[in-house]
């Protein structure tokens, strides 16, 4: 049939390709989104290409946010590996035949199935199995066609040959209803019992309507002779659209270079397609020990043969990808020669390693140097590793000291990034005799009083505060943070309580938790030099000293999606530092325009760019690739691949070429050839296209005529029979994003109209976002 490149981009509803890195199931063309359950595996695609998604039979599928599969006519086209000889679902929207919507499975013998199920009736609209079994452990590509009418042999299905169908029947009913359920991949949607695939699948391309089955065919020209290879000598024929089907070549790849050089001299390629608009010419020579000009000669030519408009031919070349050490070897020697002073510096660019990536597990490091000052060598190895990193579930810090209670300093610093921490003595204090004060010298730094202050005995469950209402020590809830910070005293709280009140504390022990909490943009920091206490027997003062907490870090995510040209989504992170990011379109900076990331800002930060057509390549793939990172530099990046296209409300012809670009630049004009005077001309269909990526709603239509000649208008009409003339549209009416409408218009003149040979007008479109 027309290539895949072909189709997709004229008619594709959606494809799926399973050729992202990681994460979810992308559709390049309608941007739905799949997600992965139980984590189902990308392998090698078809062809040794691209990634394949991989299913274990057993639990794993995925679930699309949209039904996909349109209803009535329709085309599916997809690639599958298996070896299961149970029934599996593929796809599907149904639970078997009790419900609408499109399934394809594999059969318990081996074979394919696809039903169509749940007519206005209550049974199946029918139920097709090919011929034969594809549950060999090969590849296979597979197509199954429907009109969707009941048409002789309307529905088939095609197994590796695209020229003859392994199977088809004749529909009885045609389909209404929309589907029940959204598009699931690898697992049937039956509630009790779940028809799961063990196989691989890839390139699942989705129509609403029927494409040819005819592959592009070729023949080759030497001299005035046409040529095609049999797998054993070279035939002869006519170029005929019908000798292309029967005998042109679906591919190259069979002629050896033996048999290319029985054509002796120049050769020409001639390709043949049914598609009737043909935007790529693709032939790729890809064989040892000769090149294309050794094969094709000085002055090769590559012929196409089209009934439409060959002015947007692209005829592609490439060559396998290459580094600089396939060509100087792996051990370069660069000599440079200068007559400066200044220092030579050669540089290489690496992905990022280490030590260990080249030495393995253990390194020793042998130093040398002839410095006779120098008598100890140091290695530093960084990373973002601790020994504490080693210690499984709860640990102590225990010193040791020969000073005096009085002298001794017991500091412990821990270095991390901030989490709030409830902190408590690990021994609590003897309290001898009555306490007389406690004392927090508190220093934080902030604009509110994170800091929050218990106390208790030897009983870690219960945690105390002082209320002044009751006049004694009250058991508050802890076991949170929002009931920390509700019930928790503040430090001056705690500091204010008298030593009459302490006095009433007639517990043996004492201990003081506190509730640190800072944040990364340093406008929280809790700071506790100390916590002290006293009785009314001479005691040692304990103090916590010097004690910081900062949280470990966490990966910025981010919430994205592209649809009608539009890039939007949230980026955030978990621990709330500050966020930054950059785009990428096709390889090159895009926002900011150099290269850099934006500047850091809050977390949560939205994100709303709308791509111009001006920067993507229309009707043929782009790549967008968003690069994050949080405060401390950690990077994560989002990419998808699309069709480019245009944006906003776009007007088009029944053949789906565009009038002009949303910035109004001219593409083709709406052309009524000759007027004559009196006459109102034909209708002329036009098609409004929403690609904005939301729905719109108040559709409003009307021209712009000032370049029109005296004794002409312009009308409007929702349909071509009848044509209800109006000098403009108001339709109240939802067109949904990537939904279609057609409109008519007609020019109507008088007698007597005033002559005009290059008369315009614009029609203008307006609209609400709904």
């Amino acid at each position: 049939m027309a290539n895949s490149k072909d189709n997709l981009s004229k008619y594709g509803k959606a494809f799926i390709g399973f050729d992202e890195p990681s994460g979810n199931a992308m559709d390049s063309i309608g941007g739905y989104t799949g997600v992965l359950n139980n984590a189902p595996t990308r392998v090698t695609g078809w062809n040794g290409k691209g990634n394949g998604m991989s299913f274990n039979g057993s639990n794993q599928y995925i679930t699309f946010n949209d039904r996909i599969i349109p209803t009535g006519a329709k085309s599916i086209r997809f690639k599958l590996k298996t070896t299961q000889n149970s029934i599996a679902a593929l796809l599907t929207q149904t639970a078997g035949s009790a419900y609408s919507g499109t399934q394809i499975y594999i059969s318990p013998s081996g074979y394919l199935g696809v039903v169509i199920g749940k007519s206005i009736s209550g049974n199946p609209i029918f139920e097709l199995f090919s011929k034969t079994k594809i549950n060999d452990g090969k590849w296979h590509d597979i197509l199954f066609t429907w009109d969707g009418t009941t048409q002789t042999n309307s529905v088939n299905i095609y197994i590796d040959d695209m020229l003859n169908p392994d199977n088809m029947m004749t529909s009885t009913e045609q389909e209404t209803l929309i589907p029940t359920y959204n598009l699931r991949i690898g697992a049937s949607n039956t509630a009790t019992i779940t028809y799961y695939f063990n196989g691989q699948l890839d390139q699942i391309e989705i129509y609403d309507r029927v494409i040819s089955p005819i592959s592009d065919k070729y023949l080759v020209q030497h001299g005035s002779q046409y040529k095609y290879h049999d797998g054993t000598s070279w035939q002869s024929t006519t170029p005929t659209e019908e000798n292309f089907i029967i005998y042109g070549m679906n591919n190259l790849d069979h002629i050896t270079e033996i048999q290319w050089k029985e054509l002796s001299g120049d050769k020409s390629l001639m390709m043949w397609s049914v598609f009737e608009d043909k935007q790529w010419a693709h032939a790729v020579l890809n064989k040892e020990e000769f090149t294309v000009k050794e094969l094709l000669g000085d002055s090769s030519e590559v012929l196409y043969y089209t009934d439409s408009d060959a002015s947007q031919i692209v005829v592609e070349t490439g060559v396998d990808e290459y580094s600089v050490y396939d060509y100087i070897g792996e051990l370069p020697t660069v000599v440079a020669y200068t007559e400066s002073t200044d220092d030579i510096i050669v540089s290489t660019t690496t992905e990022p390693f280490d030590i260990y990536d080249e030495f393995g597990d253990e390194v020793e490091v042998l130093y040398y140097t002839d410095d006779e000052a120098v008598t100890e060598a140091d290695l530093i190895l960084e990373a973002n590793w601790s020994p504490i990193d080693e210690l499984e579930g709860d640990f102590e810090v225990v010193t040791w000291t020969d000073e005096a209670l009085e002298t001794a300093q017991r500091v412990l610093e821990m270095k991390a990034v901030p989490k709030p921490q409830f902190i408590k003595l690990t021994n609590p204090k003897r309290v001898y005799g009555s306490l007389d004060d406690v004392f927090a010298n508190d220093i934080s730094q902030s604009y509110r009083d994170e800091a929050h202050y218990f106390v208790s005995d030897s009983d870690p469950s219960k945690w105390y505060i002082w209320d002044n209402s009751k006049q004694t020590f009250v058991v508050a809830d802890n076991s949170t943070e929002e009931a920390i910070l509700k019930n928790g005293m503040k430090y001056h709280e705690l500091n204010s309580i008298t030593d009459k009140q302490w006095r009433t504390w007639d517990k043996q022990f004492l201990n003081i938790g506190v509730f640190l909490k800072d944040n990364p943009r340093d406008t929280i920091v809790s700071v506790v030099e100390s916590v002290s206490y006293k009785d009314y027997l001479p005691r040692d003062t304990t103090t916590i000293k010097d004690t910081s907490l900062y949280i470990l870090n966490t990966t910025a995510k981010i919430d994205i999606e592209f649809d009608g040209n539009i890039l939007k989504g949230i980026l955030s992170d978990d621990d709330l530092t500050r966020v930054q990011y950059r785009v990428l379109l096709n390889g090159g900076n895009y926002h900011p325009s150099d290269g850099s990331f934006t500047e850091l800002g809050e977390s949560p930060q939205n994100i709303e760019l709308i791509i111009g057509s001006k920067d993507i390549k229309i009707d043929d793939w782009n790549t967008i690739k968003v690069e994050f990172q949080d405060f401390f530099g950690t990077t994560d990046y989002w990419q998808t691949s699309f069709i480019g296209t245009y944006s906003g409300l776009m007007f088009k012809d029944v053949y789906g070429q565009y009038f002009s670009s949303e910035i109004g630049e001219v593409l083709q004009y709406l052309d009524f050839g000759v007027i004559i005077a009196g006459q109102t001309t034909i209708e002329h269909e036009i098609i409004l296209k929403n690609q904005y990526g939301y729905d719109v709603e108040n559709i409003h239509l009307f021209a712009h005529t000032s370049n029109f000649p005296t004794g002409m208008a312009i009308e409007f009409s929702e349909n071509l029979t009848p044509f209800i003339p109006n000098e403009e549209l108001i339709l109240n009416k939802i067109l949904k994003n990537n939904e279609e409408m057609s409109f008519f218009i007609r020019l109507k003149t008088t007698l007597g109209a005033t002559p005009d040979a290059n008369g315009t007008f614009d029609i203008i479109v307006r609209a609400d976002k709904a």
